[in-house]
């Protein structure tokens, strides 16, 4: 596994940090098909969602009823670029920027990240890469049949977290 470190200013634009954004453009060169649930304004992928209809997504739903139309439509992905909100607080100022009510269900990070991941997995064909972004490099994890072949931590200096930036290939079916 390849792990690195380096530094760079924060951006509430994962993909605009340089080093993190050199990071997923490696994966997408390599890829066919790519899948972003989470996209906001960034076009890189094939297919791209984003809550927040003002953004330039091609689709405006909820991550995870995104990703059951791409399986319900056959659509097979060899890349899959998982960066969601990161924290409750995160979470809350999405929903909230598009009018939708926010209580403590829908904060739970864990419950979102669990369900988008299941989701991930119809879609994703086997050798597929899943990059995840996040505080934390848990990932889709052996129990999904995945093996990490890259981190990269990107360190933002001061008192801001890190960002956590996990490669992960699909061994298992």
């Amino acid at each position: 596994m390849k792990f690195s470190r380096k530094w760079a200013m924060p951006n509430h634009d994962t993909f605009s940090v340089p080093p993190i954004g050199e990071f997923v453009r490696r994966y997408l060169g390599a890829s066919n098909n790519s899948v972003d649930p989470f996209a906001r304004n960034k076009d890189w992928a094939n297919y791209t969602n984003d809550l927040n209809p003002e953004t330039s997504a091609q689709y405006h739903m909820d991550a995870e009823a995104f990703l059951k139309m791409l399986s319900e439509k056959c659509v097979k992905s060899d890349l899959i670029i998982f960066d969601p909100p990161y924290s409750p607080r995160q979470i809350s100022e999405c929903y909230k920027s598009i009018g939708m009510e926010v209580g403590m269900k829908e904060t739970q990070s864990a419950i979102l990240y669990q369900r988008v991941r299941n989701a991930i997995m119809p879609i994703l064909a086997p050798g597929g890469i899943v990059l995840s972004f996040g505080w934390n490099s848990v990932g889709m994890g052996k129990k999904h049949g995945f093996e990490q072949i890259e981190i990269l931590l990107c360190c933002h200096g001061g008192a801001h977290n890190d960002t956590i930036c996990l490669a992960e290939k699909r061994i298992a079916q």
